[in-house]
């Protein structure tokens, strides 16, 4: 007999079935979940175990896989015992979520390359500058551009050496090549709008191409002057349609109306019978919700449980995190922010799943161990880096940085008091604000204050419709 066996029949829980014939039968695998069931009746004071309860303990267990196990289990004692169907109910739950197939939005579950190059068919020169780039970074170099700017970098030369394969062009960046990548790209479909790409695209693209040329430094001045002028050009072009960045913000209302929309849509998931598409509306949810007054930039697929978020003293607190763009500029301190008590039912709802409420804390402490990352699919697998934006866009019409441009807008018309606090929310500094510079825990408490008046604007709101 093993020696984990023998730790297992050892317990408590084992002493009242000592001796009984069925237990040398037993796998390991069927002795383990029926021990972790046993622990679990006695943590939760369980008399009469639910479906809820046997959903519960499937999900801090090993889902599906130990539910199986554990049905093989009480059907090895009790062949009758009306747990087994019970648990027949909860499998079928547990599975159809496992198994599904959709996503939480409208990006592609894969991701097959039909526009772009990866980074190892770069050329060879190209791909040790961009290695040499990341280690400056790594090694605290704040004049290498910041890893998402790096990879969007990578991702435009990608692109680059695409159309140049495809046209028969040297891999290089040379004034035929730019011509002809400038024609693909003003002339591209966006297969997800079904529309000629954005001005803001193109000058993503110019502005990674002319960043990349000028860190070589290696480039004659003609190509420079050439690169520099096309990307002054293609930013004039963003600024003209600027204002429906403006007229879209403006049709959202202000942080209060996205929360409650946010609040009605996770209320909507009661009434859907699935459990893969109440998990894909809570995640929107969340996604809609928690940027209203927590506008971080694209670093949400870095929130991670018990790695960068952790519930503690109440609230859902940040610890080692600084956001990506700007973590290695001067005077930047790990985000000293939380998630405000009133939001907390967004993330409550990512963790609980369809569970009872008693097992949240549970579920906390679960998710934390496993490091999960905040928005993960109904089958356990990450959301997309773009997941969160792509919700806004889907819902607002709009990427989710324009809720930066909302808290301005919003507090803006409240004076200067009103401008420090949006900069606050928005893990914004400035030289000319050097009260920014104070103290973490001082910081932290205004920002904890600023999200307290938000919301009960909020609460007014709601209490006069």
């Amino acid at each position: 007999m093993s020696y984990e066996r023998l730790q297992i029949l050892a317990k408590p829980n084992w002493q009242n079935l000592d001796g009984h014939p069925v237990i040398d039968t037993l796998t390991l695998d069927v002795l383990r979940a029926l021990d972790g069931f046993f622990d679990h009746i006695g943590q939760f004071k369980l008399t009469l175990p639910t479906p809820e309860d046997f959903l519960a303990w499937a999900t801090l267990a090993r889902g599906a896989k130990d539910l199986r196990f554990l049905s093989i289990g009480l059907f090895a004692f009790d062949a009758e015992d009306p747990n087994l169907a019970v648990i027949e109910a909860a499998l079928s739950i547990i599975e159809a979520k496992e198994t599904y197939c959709g996503t939480d939005s409208k990006g592609r579950p894969s991701y097959e390359r039909s526009v772009s190059v990866p980074f190892v068919e770069l050329p060879e020169d190209w791909q040790a500058f961009l290695q040499h780039l990341r280690v400056r970074r790594i090694g605290g170099d704040p004049s290498a551009p910041a890893p998402d700017i790096q990879d969007r970098m990578i991702q435009k030369l990608g692109q680059y050496t695409f159309v140049m394969r495809r046209d028969g062009l040297t891999q290089k960046l040379h004034q035929e090549g730019l011509t002809a990548f400038y024609a693909d790209l003003s002339t591209r479909i966006s297969e997800r709008t079904g529309a000629l790409l954005r001005p803001a695209t193109l000058r993503a693209t110019w502005e990674e191409l002319e960043r990349f040329a000028r860190l070589t430094g290696t480039y004659p001045e003609g190509l420079m002057s050439a690169l520099k002028k096309t990307l002054a050009t293609l930013r004039d072009e963003e600024l003209t349609v600027t204002q429906l960045k403006y007229e879209r913000m403006h049709g959202l209302g202000g942080p209060a109306d996205i929360i409650r929309e946010a609040i009605a849509l996770l209320d909507k998931t009661v009434n859907s019978g699935s459990p893969g598409k109440r998990h894909i509306l809570r995640n929107r949810a969340a996604a809609l919700g928690l940027p209203a007054i927590l506008p971080l930039r694209r670093d949400w697929h870095r929130i991670v449980f018990g790695k960068t978020l952790f519930w503690d003293r109440g609230r859902y607190r940040f610890r080692n995190f600084r956001p990506g763009k700007t973590a290695l500029l001067d005077g930047r301190r790990t985000f000293p922010a939380s998630i405000h008590p009133r939001m907390s039912c967004f993330i409550d709802a990512l963790l609980l799943h369809d569970n009872d409420p008693k097992y949240l804390e549970a579920l906390r402490q679960k998710a934390e161990q496993e490091q999960r990352p905040l928005f993960v699919h109904p089958n356990g697998m990450p959301a997309a880096k773009s997941y969160v934006s792509r919700v806004w866009a889907e819902i607002a019409g709009t990427g989710a940085t324009i809720s930066r441009t909302m808290l301005h807008d919003h507090f803006g018309a409240k004076g200067e008091e009103g401008l420090t606090k949006a900069m606050i929310l928005c893990d914004q500094y400035s030289p000319n604000t050097p009260d920014h510079y104070k103290g973490v825990s001082v910081h932290q408490r205004v920002f904890n204050a600023t999200q307290d008046d938000l919301l009960q604007e909020f609460e007014d709101l709601m209490s006069t419709n």
